[in-house]
């Protein structure tokens, strides 16, 4: 369920709410608002209904000649219970969550912080550890908080609606995530010391299939009010962040004798391209519509 609140220029509000009718919502509420900063005065709008019907009504807003982005603000905010004339099972129908509010959602993840790095460093000195001791329970905890999942998605959202911008950001934080990765892996391992114990990674095939499955599911999950996106995001991580950290691992303690990094590296590069282009591929079907194309740069 989703609620959107407009900011519009006075006068539209009517022209405004026939595309919300069109969508399937019943009602809005109006009121007149004087903007500070620009010294005018404006019509905010307040529109609440499921997913599917805000989505709607978004994707024909933004391909409306209405659509004014030096005119026309909005910002969506998600509602836990609706009760109005609806019956419960319609209202909280929960796919069909807009693309502009996963637009949005991934680029907050595109931005390079202190709690980025030091998340980045820390998954990784665990992952490492846990992967040196075979503590599987550990490990997964560090899974969970690595960063690649939302990047990997981020750069598949950029290729799929051609905003450039997106696709460059994720993929520089990437590049500075898979450093902190290695280095942190590294350290650790230097640290805790060995002996390396062999890891069984699997072919190509078995790798590939799950990542094209993985990404899949993902993008999908992304635009689902319901889709458990960090249980997803584990997923995501496991095929590739393992690699990472045990490339990091390999630098400070050597390859085991059964090992090849120049396998690891292919296999690495493969799930993520493989991965990137399903989920990239799920959100053009997804945004099939022209919602894509209205994307905010």
């Amino acid at each position: 369920m989703r609620e959107i609140r407009l900011t519009l220029p006075r006068g539209s509000a009517e022209a405004v709410f026939d595309l919300a009718r069109a969508a399937g919502i019943a009602e809005a509420s109006v009121h007149e608002v004087r903007v500070l900063g620009r010294e005018t005065t404006a019509e905010e709008m307040t529109l609440k209904s499921s997913a599917p019907k805000i989505r709607t009504f978004l994707r024909e807003l933004l391909r409306s000649p209405l659509f004014d982005r030096r005119t026309v603000r909005f910002s969506a905010h998600e509602v836990l219970a609706l009760v109005n004339e609806e019956s419960a099972r319609r209202v909280t129908v929960p796919a069909g969550v807009p693309l502009t509010d996963v637009h949005h959602d991934l680029w907050r993840y595109c931005h390079i912080t202190a709690s980025f790095v030091a998340r980045t460093w820390v998954s990784a000195a665990l992952l490492a550890y846990a992967m040196l001791k075979s503590d599987t329970l550990l490990a997964v905890g560090a899974l969970i908080f690595t960063p690649f999942s939302p990047l990997v998605l981020s750069t598949a959202l950029g290729v799929a609606g051609r905003r450039t911008e997106l696709t460059r950001q994720a993929l520089r934080v990437l590049a500075v995530a898979f450093v902190l990765t290695v280095s942190s892996a590294a350290i650790t391992g230097a640290l805790v010391g060995g002996p390396m114990l062999a890891e069984d990674f699997g072919g190509p095939t078995r790798n590939f299939v799950a990542s094209a499955l993985i990404g899949v599911m993902a993008a999908l999950a992304d635009s689902d009010e319901v889709g458990r996106r960090q249980l997803l995001g584990l997923a995501m991580a496991y095929p590739f962040v393992r690699l990472i950290v045990w490339l990091g691992l390999t630098l400070a303690l050597g390859v085991p004798d059964d090992g090849e990094r120049l396998h690891d590296l292919l296999l690495l590069a493969g799930n993520a391209v493989v991965m990137t282009a399903a989920a990239a591929t799920t959100y053009r079907v997804i945004g099939h519509d022209g919602e894509l194309a209205g994307l905010p740069r």
